[in-house]
């Protein structure tokens, strides 16, 4: 068969094409360290490699999502574990505060004492993660706890046998500091006809004798009132009760619980809701309003009500305790799984560099021999392409 120049010399030029795109492709793998330049060199392989890249993508983010919520859960332990501790030295206080050998100047200043521990309660149920407040729910730039402006709040009633009487508190209060007043009936009888009396200074001074009528009557001078219940009420000398005046402390966040993707078709809280673990929101668990009841007890000289109070935050330790017990568990399962990720991170890394990496020995020993080839086509090409038929003539 007759072959013509032409034909010979775009043939050859085709096979040089062909090993230098081999070399260049080998020399492609060696300095990229990967094993595929596109999908068109292994469609299988590659579409492979792409599904184990985006698994590990995944992996990353449960991995920095865990760390965020191992950070979240960890402030969050702290600040509750802090809170823990000083309700500890709050219910000693109480506890030797109930005892009868205390005097009430002495209950006047732990009143003091336990309102510094109250405005560090709050001070610790506002910690902040990464600027954010970590016990406000969804609202996590809103302040979780607030102190409110002085309110006059409900009378706490301390009855004789056989007595039927009631009251209200009302007005506006005027003064500066919170005050616990002790109204004391002095002599019994209907609403109209017994007689009273208002202390201050936890019975230590009172005032002049007055007698009751529904009401309004000023109690001190800052605008609280009292409103003694008509009809057939019943007083008995020797009835008393309290009207406290004070700054609540009150929840600004929401009921709801921060979570985090943890893995596929999983998700995992990383917040505490501020109302349920301390309190403001009202509630037998609330922390302010139980220590605001025990700084007015111990302001009305009242050992009776501080050993109440002593009952309930003994109360409130055991229902933090469940709240630190949580945290506690949730740390562990964020420890568990970072640990899972880890190992199927460094799976997925040495699967990937397996399939995907070029194996520089082999890779170089290839090209060696594809630019031995290469050079030799070179040659022979040469050779052959000097050939003319006047070389045989």
């Amino acid at each position: 068969m007759r072959v013509s120049m032409p034909t010979i010399f775009m043939s050859i030029q085709s096979q040089l094409q062909r090993l230098a795109e081999e070399l260049q492709y080998t020399n492609a793998q060696i300095s990229t360290g990967h094993k595929y330049q596109q999908i068109s060199d292994d469609p299988v392989q590659v579409g492979g490699l792409m599904g184990l890249n985006v698994e590990t993508s995944q992996v990353a983010q449960y991995k920095s999502n865990l760390d965020t919520a191992q950070s979240w859960l960890s402030a969050t332990e702290t600040a509750l574990t802090n809170i823990n501790t000083l309700v500890s030295a709050t219910a000693s206080l109480a506890e030797q505060m109930a005892t009868g050998t205390y005097t009430a100047q002495q209950r006047a200043a732990a009143a003091q004492q336990v309102q510094q521990y109250m405005e560090e309660f709050m001070q610790m149920g506002n910690s902040r993660y990464q600027g954010h407040y970590i016990l406000s729910g969804y609202r996590i730039d809103t302040e979780p706890f607030t102190m409110q402006p002085f309110a006059i709040q409900p009378p706490e009633m301390h009855l004789q046998a056989g007595s039927d009487g009631a009251a209200t508190s009302s007005g506006t209060y005027t003064g500066s500091s919170s005050v616990t007043y002790i109204i004391e009936i002095v002599s019994g009888g209907a609403t109209g006809a017994a007689t009273y009396r208002v202390s201050e200074d936890g019975g230590q001074t009172w005032s002049a004798t007055n007698t009751t009528a529904v009401g309004p009557l000023a109690i001190g001078a800052d605008g609280a009132e009292v409103n003694f219940n008509g009809g057939s009420a019943n007083w008995v000398a020797g009835d008393r009760f309290t009207i406290s005046v004070y700054q609540p402390i009150t929840y600004q966040g929401d009921d709801n619980s921060l979570e985090l993707s943890s893995g596929r078709g999983s998700r995992m809280a990383v917040s505490t809701v501020g109302s349920e673990a301390v309190g403001g929101a009202g509630g037998p668990n609330d922390l302010f309003q139980i220590m605001a009841h025990l700084k007015s007890n111990l302001e009305a000289n009242d050992p009776a009500g501080v050993g109440a109070r002593l009952e309930e935050l003994r109360d409130y330790q055991g229902h933090l305790t469940s709240f630190l017990a949580g945290l506690g568990a949730s740390l562990n399962r964020v420890e568990v799984k970072q640990n899972a990720y880890d190992t199927l991170n460094e799976e997925l890394t040495q699967n990937i560099a397996k399939k995907g990496d070029t194996d520089l020995v082999e890779a170089a020993t290839s090209l060696a021999n594809k630019q031995l080839a290469y050079q030799a086509a070179l040659q022979s090409s040469t050779q052959i392409m000097r050939m003319s038929l006047l070389d045989f003539m």
